[in-house]
């Protein structure tokens, strides 16, 4: 990749991490009810599995699927009913880290929900059919969007947690926390339903 192209898929990558969806929101919400040390594993975590999912789908796991829609239907309809439990547990949580709170994604877990995320397949597919697949240079390109995806995505998983755990004091006057917590329950109900009919 050169000149245009790195700028080109640095902002493809920093508006498919950062834009909000199942990742972020779990974040904001581990930093909220949480605080920003229960969030750090799934800082490691999303970025593994995104990159180890994309380098399954550039280097020929995308022609399987393709060929296999009751494969696709089966994920997608996991990571959808993954996604409404969760965002069923936030919209009746409303207290700091009780019971009916999300419990923090491990590092695993976080790497595996990609599996299950429809925004961390739209990426990806997206990133690898453009910027690396058909390319003479494809390792290379690979290596490099492997870095640039990693880097990005811990970072925008950061700054959301952080934005959560900043929130915090705040959210514990009056029922400031429980609409919060229903508006990003609703919000990732929203993005699950939304993401199943594409």
């Amino acid at each position: 990749m050169h000149g245009a192209e790195i700028f080109a898929f640095l902002a493809f990558a920093f508006i498919g991490c950062f834009t909000p969806g199942p990742n972020v929101a779990i974040a904001a919400t581990t930093g909220v009810n949480h605080g920003m040390r229960a969030a750090l594993p799934q800082v490691a975590g999303v970025p593994i599995g995104f990159v180890v999912m994309m380098w399954v789908v550039g280097m020929g796991g995308m022609a399987v699927l393709q060929g296999n829609e009751h494969l696709l239907l089966v994920m997608k309809i996991a990571g959808n009913a993954y996604l409404l439990y969760l965002a069923w547990k936030l919209c009746f949580s409303s207290k700091l880290s009780n019971a009916g709170t999300i419990k923090p994604l491990s590092l695993q877990q976080a790497a595996m929900f990609q599996i299950v995320n429809p925004k961390s397949w739209m990426t990806l597919v997206a990133a690898t059919s453009t910027y690396a697949i058909g390319h003479e240079d494809f390792f290379t390109r690979m290596i490099w969007m492997s870095l640039g995806f990693a880097a990005i995505s811990a970072a925008s998983l950061v700054a959301w947690a952080w934005m959560g755990q900043s929130l915090r004091t705040w959210l514990l006057v009056g029922r400031r926390l429980r609409i919060f917590n229903l508006c990003m329950g609703i919000s990732l109900a929203l993005t699950a339903v939304w993401m199943f009919f594409l």
